[in-house]
């Protein structure tokens, strides 16, 4: 889902993407995917790549491993971009976990959450590839990501210890992570700047890629 943030920044930076656990092609066990250890598991690959400061670019649950990952790591991160995500999640969150686990079938809530997700949806072959990607993810390592970060995920007391330059980017029609809650880690981290793009979603790297690929340009330039 990052390819033309790739593609744009490769040209002039060293970019490292990678698969969650439970993602794409990483392991896939059968718990443990609280958002403490996603950040762990961030923290063991930048240690095996060898790299000791970054620029950390996370999306929703990303956004949410990024923020743990800095609180615990401030000296690994030069820059931390945050987009579409939250200090904590909403009743709105709650309801997909109840929906994915009781009422339709795995392919069609992946399906549905993607035009949830998007304030336009994007073509068919554009959802089609995106649907494929995310059934790589298992039933249960997606319900299993839901329900920690539901249930016991919570940085609103820690949030305003973030010290390292932030840009926090949001799609004003988000009903996933919605504009507040990134209004809300603006207010809270100190120095942060806060971008709200117009006429999109949650899917702001899919759905306004130039947008956002000029406005994390100019911040880390």
């Amino acid at each position: 889902m990052w390819n033309a943030q790739v593609e744009y920044f490769a040209k002039k930076y060293k970019v490292i993407i990678y698969d969650q656990r439970g993602h794409g092609r990483s392991d896939k066990p059968k718990d443990d995917y609280s958002i403490q250890t996603l950040a762990n598991d961030l923290h063991s690959l930048l240690q095996n790549l060898d790299l000791e400061q970054v620029t950390l670019v996370g999306h929703s649950m990303g956004g949410m491993a990024a923020l743990q990952f800095v609180l615990d790591h401030p000296e690994n991160v030069s820059k931390l971009v945050l987009i579409g995500t939250t200090a904590k999640t909403s009743c709105s969150h709650r309801v997909f976990v109840w929906i994915l686990q009781h009422l339709i079938p795995y392919q069609a809530f992946a399906k549905g959450s993607i035009k949830f997700k998007c304030y336009e949806p994007p073509s068919e072959p554009v959802i089609k590839a995106i649907i494929e990607c995310a059934l790589m993810t298992p039933k249960y390592a997606a319900f299993a990501c839901f329900t920690e970060y539901t249930k016991h995920y919570d940085l609103r007391d820690k949030v305003a210890a973030i010290k390292v330059p932030t840009l926090i980017v949001v799609g004003a029609q988000d009903k996933s992570t919605p504009p507040k809650m990134s209004r809300y880690l603006h207010n809270q981290i100190e120095g942060s700047q806060l971008e709200i793009i117009p006429e999109c979603g949650h899917m702001v790297h899919i759905e306004r890629p130039d947008e956002l690929n000029e406005v994390i340009a100019e911040f880390i330039r």
